[in-house]
């Protein structure tokens, strides 16, 4: 993978921790590192299982090609559309400034816009991959006519090669 994919995508990795952190911090540190965990934990699950869904019915070796860029750079997008959120809320329960069924009610609601969000990827990553597997099968199919031209390169310099002694048989003959 290019040097600076792999560092955007860190990049992004770190932004997206460092804006929830922000939400949570006046937490006790053992609440922000558990907090943190299950969020970029149920994210990267959401995103690999929607992930593995749509590439359902396509080459496994497109499939894992762009596997982790994909589950890599999309999780840190949902952690910044969502957690900041919920982190929010989470932090005004325990200042005990909202009730939980509070917070049940707009995770609910959050919960809603998330499985659309989802939907919404799911058809990216099956285009991702669709394309993947399109130029893939373009690539094959230019491989394969480069191999047909250079059989026939090939094969009228072994006719000519064949045919030279007897042009050459011929003019002497004629020669004579």
């Amino acid at each position: 993978m290019n040097i600076y994919m792999m560092l955007a995508m860190i990049l992004a990795n770190v932004i997206a921790i460092s804006l929830v952190y922000q939400f949570i911090k006046k937490l006790p540190k053992k609440e922000i590192i558990v907090f943190l965990a299950i969020s970029v934990g149920i994210m990267y699950i959401l995103i690999s299982i929607v992930y593995w869904i749509s590439g359902l019915g396509i080459e496994d070796s497109v499939h894992e090609t762009s596997k982790n860029f994909v589950t890599y750079l999309f999780v840190p997008v949902n952690v910044i559309l969502f957690i900041p959120y919920i982190a929010v809320q989470y932090h005004k329960v325990k200042q005990n400034k909202m009730s939980k069924q509070q917070l049940q009610k707009k995770a609910i609601t959050l919960g809603i816009l998330l499985i659309l969000v989802l939907l919404l990827e799911y058809f990216y990553f099956g285009s991702i991959q669709n394309n993947i597997a399109k130029r893939k099968k373009e690539k094959e199919e230019e491989a394969k006519q480069e191999t047909v031209i250079q059989n026939q390169e090939t094969n009228t310099l072994y006719e000519n090669e064949i045919q030279k002694p007897e042009i050459e048989n011929e003019i002497r003959t004629n020669e004579r």
